[in-house]
């Protein structure tokens, strides 16, 4: 039987690269494409908690895109300890509400030619992004 971590470490690093990447293309003023990439390390940091972990190393993560349905999958007491460590992390973010307003982000954001794409995306996911990495990472 293989050690199954809590928060998955190596699906968590991936999120944060994301969220690295995001700030870096926010410090060029490429909002969308950050706002994607944070969109993805949010959905990664969420994952991070069902990911199940195989003998090569490698986990493997569900499929799907919604930020607070994949939420409400983590077991309770998880979900409450990650909720203390984003208070801990900044009292001032609701966590829950901030991911209810990311929620299809990543879908509705990605592919920003199509006709029922917004016409504008903020760079508040990209600092949610970051809170839910170090959130994510004191647990």
């Amino acid at each position: 039987m293989t050690y199954q971590q809590t928060p998955n470490i190596r699906v968590w690093t991936q999120g944060r690269d994301y969220v690295e990447a995001a700030e870096i293309l926010l410090d060029y003023n490429r909002i969308q494409p950050a706002a994607v990439m944070a969109a993805l390390a949010l959905e990664i940091f969420i994952k991070s908690f069902s990911a199940i972990r195989h003998r090569t190393g490698h986990a493997t993560t569900d499929h799907g895109h919604g930020l607070s349905n994949m939420f409400k999958c983590i077991d309770s007491q998880t979900r409450a300890e990650l909720l203390a460590c984003s208070n801990e992390v900044d009292s001032s973010i609701d966590f829950l509400s901030e991911l209810k307003k990311h929620d299809g982000v990543f879908v509705s954001v990605r592919y920003w030619y199509e006709p029922a794409a917004p016409l504008s995306v903020g760079s508040d996911i990209i600092h949610f992004a970051r809170h839910a990495c170090d959130s994510v990472f004191l647990l």
